[in-house]
Formats: structure tokens, C-alpha cells, sequence
């Protein structure tokens, strides 16, 4: 049976990972019951971030907490940094 293609193109990419990270990354990935990590298991964790990333918001608390600018950051879904603005201004 011929193998379906995929509805949406994707594009090779090469990373290079510090050591000790890829060897945490693999580790994370490794599969006892293949013996090795399973064939896609890298691009579908690396989409998986970039889905997350992608989709969260970053929200300064410097104006509410009166640090500088950038070293107090949280991010998440934009309903979450909605209601946490509201809570911060009220």
C-alpha cells in the first residue's frame, strides 16, 4: 500500500542542540519498547513546542510590580494574560 501524503508540506530543518540538551532531549524520547526513539519523535516534540509557543501570549508585570522592563515575564494562553491584566488593574 503506497504511503498517503501529508495534506500539509513540511520542510527539513537542521538544528544543532548543545550536547548535554540533546542527550536529555533523546532521553525524554527514548522508547524501551522500540530500544531507541521512535522515528518522528523529534519533529513531532519540536512542533508540539512551537504549537504551545506560538499559540501562548507574554505578559511584563514591570508596570505592576515596578521591576525593569523584561526580567518579570509570565506568558500563557491569551484568556489566561486577559484575566490576569484585569486582576493586575483592578
Amino acid at each position: 500500500m503506497a504511503k498517503t501524503p501529508n495534506l500539509i508540506p513540511s520542510k527539513q530543518l537542521n538544528v544543532a542542540l548543545p550536547l548535554p540538551l540533546m542527550t536529555r532531549l533523546a532521553a525524554h524520547l527514548y522508547s524501551d519498547l522500540e530500544g531507541r526513539v521512535p522515528h518522528g519523535a523529534y519533529s513531532r516534540f519540536l512542533i508540539d513546542l512551537l504549537q504551545v509557543h506560538f499559540a501562548e501570549q507574554a505578559l511584563d508585570l514591570a508596570p505592576y510590580v515596578g521591576s525593569e522592563p523584561g526580567t518579570l515575564q509570565v506568558t500563557g494562553t491569551p484568556e489566561a494574560i486577559v484575566a490576569l491584566t484585569r486582576r493586575l488593574e483592578a
